[in-house]
């Protein structure tokens, strides 16, 4: 009777789950590769392809539309291309190319699709953010409020960086244009920064560098490295900025600080040069195609502050040939961003390092974000640094000065040396403050050039270890009061 009844139930559930089932035609878009040459297929019998779908060719590679004709469309090829063919079938997803974010991403180095370069599993997630996205409306953007400090003296104090603002980074090869960014992101640490570091066409030694000195520091905790080298394709040096940008957006939207460092976008508009060359576009200035200024103008756009939100700080890296920054590339990204930091090759051939030429660098935004103690001792540093360049001249042909501009002079070189700062050592903005409050008050006017920096070092070190107040004062109240002020004279008098 048992056995009556349980084959019952099984019969009852057996057609219960029969009738539940129904069989729904699957219904896949289908074309077939017509060519395929460097990366780049022309693909027919896709009338409803989207721009920027992910297709599927039919061994599982991946690739992007990027050119819609009316009777063709053409994708470029995101992966080894040995095993696609003419009439390899191709089928659409239906998607947009999209990037995995979650937190798990920091600490991580991968490609601009999200796959693991560093032999660590895959992050898993069910978040994508599509790589191509609006920037955020003029009236959801707030006012570049606060400063994000990169612990370079001449920066900070000349060429202050706001949240939410695009400082460009130019200079001749091999003039420091990555250190700067690399001993930005390690002076984030501890500051409740998101730092993402998007190498465009880099050599894997440099990306491998550059990730060696993040992790000895500590900084590759709050870091993201999104990488496509030298050898990747084309469209994956074009794509990695903007899946950069995308896990960027994640953290936006977490309310977070994020800084974005793209090295650099002359490659990634040579990467584009290509990839617009094989697509038979027309060139333009210098062989580039026409939109170039466009892919880089969207791109940097979705850099801002967000009202009562986090903020994105885009540092775009552009590299010039013998100083030629009014070339095509500079003078775009020039044109887009909110101020630029200029490495001249004579500067860094002559020691003077970083090489930041005061006369061609600029803010334009950034000096509203200072705090009223910076605010006050590097007002006229600029202003006075340009004075003792122009009268400097003069002491090189030989022309004896005398009375005010023998002071400018002096207190010019002395102000040069402390500008001068090695690789990946960092000044906290409350350091900055006492060190150019006392050369302003002229305590290192009588002390030998070559010796100013030790001098300034060590005077820091006996205010952190006998007057630590001072430094905590500074940090905590951001001005520069009398007392203070008294304070540091006292000290620097005694030393």
């Amino acid at each position: 009777m048992r056995l009556h009844d349980s084959v019952d139930r099984f019969r009852e559930a057996l057609k219960r789950a029969v009738d539940e089932y129904s069989l729904k035609p699957v219904i896949k878009e289908q074309g077939v590769v017509e060519s395929v040459e460097e990366g780049i297929a022309v693909i027919s019998g896709l009338p409803n392809a989207m721009f920027y779908e992910v297709v599927r060719f039919s061994n599982n590679l991946k690739g992007i539309v990027i050119d819609i004709q009316e009777d063709k469309v053409t994708a470029v090829i995101l992966e080894k291309e040995e095993n696609v063919e003419i009439n390899t079938p191709v089928y659409r997803t239906g998607y947009i190319v999209s990037v995995p974010v979650s937190d798990q991403l920091l600490g991580r180095i991968i490609d601009p699709l999200g796959k693991p370069l560093d032999g660590k599993p895959p992050v898993k997630t069910t978040v994508y953010y599509p790589v191509e996205r609006e920037a955020p409306a003029l009236f959801d953007r707030d006012f570049v409020k606060d400063q994000l400090y990169t612990g370079i003296k001449v920066i900070d104090c000349m060429f202050p960086i706001g949240k939410g603002q695009r400082e460009l980074i130019l200079g001749d090869p091999s003039t420091g244009k990555t250190s700067i960014a690399v001993d930005t992101i390690i002076n984030q640490k501890d500051k409740d920064v998101i730092c993402i570091y998007v190498s465009i066409g880099q050599r894997k030694q440099s990306v491998l560098d550059v990730y060696t000195t993040l992790k000895k520091y500590g900084a590759m905790d709050y870091t993201v490295i999104v990488s496509a080298t030298s050898d990747s394709y084309p469209g994956l040096q074009f794509l990695s900025p903007y899946s950069g940008t995308a896990i960027a957006e994640y953290f936006l939207d977490k309310n977070k600080d994020v800084l974005i460092v793209y090295d650099d976008l002359t490659k990634h508009a040579f990467a584009y040069q290509s990839l617009s060359l094989l697509l038979k576009r027309p060139p333009g200035r210098e062989a580039f195609p026409g939109d170039i200024f466009y892919i880089h103008s969207r791109l940097l756009e979705r850099a801002c502050k967000i009202k009562d939100g986090g903020s994105i700080t885009a540092l775009p890296v552009v590299e010039t040939q013998a100083g030629r920054i009014s070339s095509y590339i500079p003078t775009n990204v020039i044109s887009i961003t909110d101020g630029q930091i200029y490495l001249d090759s004579n500067l860094f051939n002559i020691n003077q390092r970083p090489a930041v030429d005061v006369g061609r660098s600029v803010s334009r935004i950034g000096g509203k974000t200072q705090i009223p103690a910076l605010k006050e001792v590097a007002e006229f540093l600029r202003l006075y640094y340009a004075q003792f360049l122009e009268v400097e001249i003069f002491t090189k042909l030989g022309v004896k000065v005398f009375g005010e501009t023998a002071e400018i002079i002096r207190r010019g070189k002395r102000l040069r040396e402390l500008l001068k700062q090695p690789k990946l050592k960092s000044y906290q903005v409350e350091e900055q403050v006492v060190i150019f409050f006392l050369l302003n008050e002229g305590y290192f006017d009588n002390i030998p050039e070559d010796q100013v920096n030790d001098r300034a070092d060590f005077i820091l070190k006996r205010i952190k270890t006998e007057h630590p107040e001072i430094l905590k004062d500074i940090k905590i109240s951001k001005v520069l009061t009398s007392q203070i002020k008294e304070k540091l004279k006292k000290l620097a008098e005694e030393i």
